[in-house]
């Protein structure tokens, strides 16, 4: 069983937290603000981005969930789920469903003996040429991508709340490793 100061639960932990942490901040807008267009970002919308974050995560628990050996994840394969990003319930429901019920299961299957951090996982996505190309990964490795991954995601939604004439929520943008040091300087 994992403890809360294991690798595994550390990562399955973070991406919780994380999740709920963008739930809280989503779930103060109206559809209005979530599906504005960004004036910085032309064609960009918080809910875009909700979505973007949400399919990335599913497209992993999927490939974890689904027993097939080996692992195998496509993240140019999204299914851009409009309903997503056109309503906050919609995205606050998208939410909920990944952070709590899909992670932990994920976090069940790392306690099985097939499956570690370090268990292989092929990762097929888009290069910047436009071609598709597979490169090889762990699943802790894809784990923590999907989480660091929503930090980018998020501190482009925290420009687009701005935009808006509202205001992120403290750290909601910030690496972990970002917050460490800024602690560590007795910095908020």
């Amino acid at each position: 069983m994992y403890t809360p100061s294991t690798t595994e639960y550390q990562l399955i932990d973070g991406a919780r937290k994380s999740l709920q942490r963008l739930h809280q901040t989503i779930s103060e807008l109206d559809d209005t603000t979530y599906t504005r267009q960004s004036v910085a970002l032309p064609g960009s919308t918080i809910g875009k981005h909700v979505r973007h974050i949400i399919e990335h995560y599913l497209l992993l628990i999927n490939a974890i969930t689904s027993g097939k050996q080996p692992i195998s994840v496509n993240y140019a394969s999204r299914r851009r789920d409009v309903a997503i990003e056109t309503s906050v319930q919609n995205g606050m429901d998208a939410i909920l469903s990944v952070a709590d019920p899909q992670l932990t299961v994920c976090l069940d299957l790392l306690n099985k003996p097939d499956l570690s951090l370090r268990t292989p996982v092929r990762v097929t996505d888009t290069l910047p040429s436009g071609m598709e190309s597979a490169l090889m990964s762990t699943l802790g490795r894809e784990l923590w991508f999907c989480t660091h991954h929503m930090v980018h995601h998020n501190a482009i939604i925290a420009s687009l709340l701005h935009e808006a004439g509202r205001q992120a929520p403290q750290e909601f943008a910030y690496a972990p490793s970002t917050v460490k040091h800024n602690h560590s300087q007795g910095q908020p």
